[in-house]
């Protein structure tokens, strides 16, 4: 099965082109799902056909699912919902506040991804295409598993065998309501699918996301902060497209000042993703909804490719925990060691190579640390992240 996620910031089209790739997948032969994880769908809109939580053939080998989270958690998270409600409550919470503490951050999101969980284990569909919420509700979606982990393991510290020997007593003098064999059974079943949807996710040869974003600073920005989260959580970018690009036929003197400007954020974009694939698409002069347009329109992308390949299966950077701080890693082919410049403006690494160089925010976690020392050896850079010395 191949997973690829679309996501970016609001309004940079990636409805669109997520749906645009499902088609050119269902057309090319493969059985695809297209599912919806944004809370305000518009998937049903760009397709134009009406999508509910349940798959929906649209057209040949092409279905289309818009999940509701809210039925999600009350199907998967019913049980440890009430006892959580009901804990809260006993100690003197207000029920109705009670009840939305049950639900912990990410929930919605995390259940969303449940279903990539059990597509995947069915093995109903060759390819699924995940049309994600803006980046900033994708990063909480991809980072759900971790958080919601963390979630668990800290409310219920004691294993059930410990739980059996402690209940008797414990729902005798306890002030609070002691978890049944029942609960325990849906954090383990839910604690498995963590790990297993992490591992699904994190598998580089059959997971990976695309990033669409236009070429404006602000969304250049984001789509740079989002890249170095999926390498620090271990998920796999292994393409960028650039929505609304002004055709080169376009010589209205009002647009002019735009093409150069697009023009120098699309280097900027290739200096700053590369070697990651970039896609570009020409604005076009109507509003693109309905099957025929969105066929259309992938194959202005993608012209002969498949629109389901990997185009890049090596992560380009890699950030791991090191002996007082972190090490990241960069693989640059084909560089000679006198041709590499390396230094940092805040928040902003530069690497030069040449005549090129690469930019790279740094994510939130490395900007309380300073370089130690950068090293480069058979084609790969590793720059070391110490502790800041007072």
């Amino acid at each position: 099965m191949r997973i690829i996620l679309f996501t970016g910031k609001g309004g940079v089209g990636k409805t669109t082109l997520a749906a645009a790739s499902a088609l050119l997948s269902a057309k090319n032969g493969y059985k695809t799902l297209i599912i919806s994880t944004d809370a305000a769908h518009s998937l049903s809109d760009s397709l134009e056909t009406q999508i509910s939580n349940q798959p929906k053939q649209i057209v040949s080998n092409l279905f289309g699912q818009e999940i509701n989270a809210l039925e999600e958690i009350a199907k998967k998270w019913g049980d440890i919902k009430k006892y959580l409600t009901a804990l809260f409550a006993s100690q003197g919470i207000d029920e109705i506040e009670a009840e939305e503490m049950s639900v912990f951050p990410g929930m919605e999101e995390l259940f969303s991804l449940t279903q990539i969980h059990n597509y995947n284990k069915t093995s109903d569909y060759d390819v699924i295409i995940v049309d994600c919420a803006p980046t900033g509700d994708t990063l909480r979606l991809l980072s759900a598993p971790e958080i919601t982990n963390w979630y668990l393991k800290h409310i219920f510290p004691i294993q059930r065998t410990a739980a059996k020997a402690i209940r008797p007593v414990a729902n005798r003098i306890l002030p609070f309501p002691f978890p049944e064999d029942k609960i325990f059974e849906a954090m383990q079943r839910l604690t498995t699918q963590l790990a297993e949807m992490k591992e699904i996710l994190s598998d580089d040869k059959k997971t990976s996301i695309r990033l669409v974003l236009n070429p404006e600073k602000m969304v250049i920005k984001e789509a740079q902060r989002a890249f170095t989260f999926f390498n620090l959580f271990g998920y796999s970018v292994d393409s960028i497209i650039v929505n609304r690009m002004i055709p080169p036929g376009v010589t209205d003197a009002y647009f002019k000042n735009w093409k150069t400007i697009q023009a120098n954020y699309l280097q900027i974009i290739k200096e700053c993703f590369s070697p990651l694939p970039i896609f570009t698409l020409e604005l076009l002069d109507q509003e693109i909804v309905g099957i025929e347009l969105l066929l259309k329109i992938a194959k202005k992308v993608y012209g002969k490719k498949d629109p389901t390949q990997l185009f890049l299966s090596k992560k380009p950077i890699v950030i791991e925990k090191a002996k007082g701080g972190f090490d990241m890693f960069l693989n640059l082919p084909f560089v000679e060691k006198k041709d590499l410049d390396l230094y940092r403006n805040e928040e902003e690494l530069i690497i030069r190579v040449g005549n090129y160089k690469r930019n790279i925010l740094l994510p939130q976690t490395l900007l309380n640390y300073s370089i130690k020392s950068a090293k480069f050896e058979k084609e790969k850079l590793k720059i070391s992240f110490r502790q800041k010395t007072i």
